[in-house]
């Protein structure tokens, strides 16, 4: 009884010595003699706050300021695919379709599996009439979004609507 009371005991304290000493990622680059990666923790903050201001600035309708500040957050850093992202939904906001499809395929020629581009080419692909396009991104979103995810449901819903849409369409003309 004594014995599988001790193992118990040092069961569960090593367990939870592990389990409380691994609760965060140690930085442990330095101990490797690498270089301090956090300049770019700091990068990547500063770049988050940008897209943080750039979505106040186009919920304000400040579309132009919003746009100045992501090119500039474009021309600074690497390539990221939610700056081109979000340039293609200002540009779909203001109708201009041609140009948020070129920002939509910027977005995606950088990560091929940007869930929110392909949700929002798709959305302005229906909303400049062009379905077979969008199903096109519909299926792409079905691939990545293995276990659900709101830009698949939300194109789903989107998708449906606007075929019914223009079903209800079709019989007024006949």
């Amino acid at each position: 009884m004594l014995k599988v009371f001790l193992f118990n005991f040092l069961f569960y304290f090593l367990f939870l010595n592990f389990a409380l000493g691994n609760r965060e990622d140690p930085n442990v680059s330095n101990d490797w003699g690498l270089p301090n990666s956090d300049e770019n923790l700091q990068v990547q903050n500063i770049e988050e706050n940008d897209l943080s201001i750039a979505w106040e600035l186009i919920e304000a309708g400040e579309y132009e300021a919003s746009k100045k500040l992501l090119r500039d957050l474009m021309n600074t850093n690497t390539p990221r695919p939610e700056v081109w992202n979000i340039l293609g939904y200002i540009e779909r906001q203001l109708q201009n379709f041609e140009n948020s499809f070129e920002y939509y395929k910027n977005a995606l020629s950088i990560d091929n599996e940007y869930i929110p581009a392909h949700h929002y080419i798709a959305i302005a692909y229906l909303e400049s009439g062009d379905l077979e396009k969008a199903k096109h991104h519909f299926d792409q979103l079905d691939l990545l979004c293995l276990f659900g995810c709101e830009e698949f449901d939300n194109l789903r819903d989107a998708i449906a609507m606007y075929e019914e849409n223009n079903d209800l369409l079709k019989k007024k003309k006949l």
